[in-house]
């Protein structure tokens, strides 16, 4: 049976490979959906197994001789991945997927990873867990750098507001008025979250808004922040809103909704990209030159197509490694 942590090691060490060192990992949890009432994993022991996983990929990938790993879930005699990630100081970059436990906070800050919420409730619900997570930030003492932190968000680009409602209307009602329709059970099995979490008040990213996501309109659906949609003006404001509200530094951009069709989804794209996010760049001057959160590529690339005509000879191998 080959060892999941050590799949996952490998697979992300590939595509940073691929990609010329631009991974940027994830490592969600799992939903209590998928994890605990799919996969039938104990919800009480499903941080315990996380910790452990991300501690074997860590040392998998920073561990440049063979180690075994003894651990309580994992027993390996010999783990020596391959390939290795090209961002080897000292890994490539890590964001952690955020859902409302606060455990979680600790575990950025103490990895030196960014906390990224996702959710589908837009960032005027998210404001009270953020809140919680950058007054943990300060209670512990390290610097408040906006990259700390990330944020997922529905964004819709057109003309004008009345276009923008025309166009997507009816694909942001099919996506949160159908497919969210999440039984509050599945969304959360106990002892998915820890009592800490519990006695905060934090609410699972799954847990439906009061009245639930079969009624929403297209009005309250924008105006209570599930989805960033109008004109390239409109949204500049609340992607601004939005930025400096949460002090977020990684935007997760999710621009195609439920049913939408590919010619929308590039049309919206494409007025994001030309019309919004130039004038989104720069938000957090003093921290400019804080990349601890993102990629560190290599400086040349081998294009598609680009082979060298002859061989090196063994002098110009001598001058390379000179």
């Amino acid at each position: 049976l080959y060892n999941p942590p050590i799949r996952v090691a490998e697979e992300f060490a590939m595509l940073d490979c691929i990609s010329g060192g631009r991974l940027v990992a994830g490592f969600p949890v799992g939903t209590s959906m998928d994890t605990n009432y799919c996969y039938g994993q104990i919800p009480s022991l499903t941080r315990e197994k996380y910790q452990e996983a991300h501690d074997l990929i860590i040392k998998a990938w920073t561990t440049r001789e063979p180690f075994a790993w003894n651990g309580r879930y994992n027993k390996l005699r010999h783990v020596n991945i391959w390939p290795r990630p090209i961002q080897d100081k000292p890994h490539p970059p890590v964001h952690i997927p955020g859902g409302g436990s606060v455990e979680t906070y600790d575990f950025c800050i103490d990895n030196t990873y960014s906390y990224s919420y996702l959710s589908f409730s837009g960032y005027l619900r998210a404001q009270a867990l953020m809140n919680g997570y950058w007054k943990r930030v300060e209670e512990r003492g390290v610097d408040k750098s906006p990259y700390r932190a990330g944020f997922a968000q529905t964004i819709l680009v057109a003309d004008t507001d009345e276009e923008a409602e025309r166009l997507y209307s009816e694909h942001v009602s099919y996506f949160y008025n159908r497919c969210l329709h999440v039984y509050p059970g599945f969304a959360d099995a106990p002892g998915y979250r820890t009592i800490k979490t519990i006695q905060t008040g934090a609410l699972s990213q799954y847990a439906p808004p009061r009245g639930s996501y079969t009624q929403l309109t297209w009005k309250e659906l924008t105006e209570q922040g599930h989805v960033i949609a109008g004109s390239p003006e409109t949204v500049r404001q609340r992607m601004e809103e939005l930025i400096k509200g949460l002090n977020v530094g990684n935007i997760f951009c999710l621009m195609h909704v439920g049913n939408m069709p590919a010619d929308k989804c590039m049309y919206s794209t494409k007025l994001f990209a030309e019309k919004v996010m130039p004038k989104l760049r720069n938000m957090f001057p003093d921290w400019d030159h804080d990349n601890r959160f993102w990629t560190s590529p290599l400086d040349k690339r081998v294009t598609a197509g680009r082979l060298p005509k002859e061989a090196p000879t063994g002098a110009d191998l001598a001058k390379t490694y000179a």
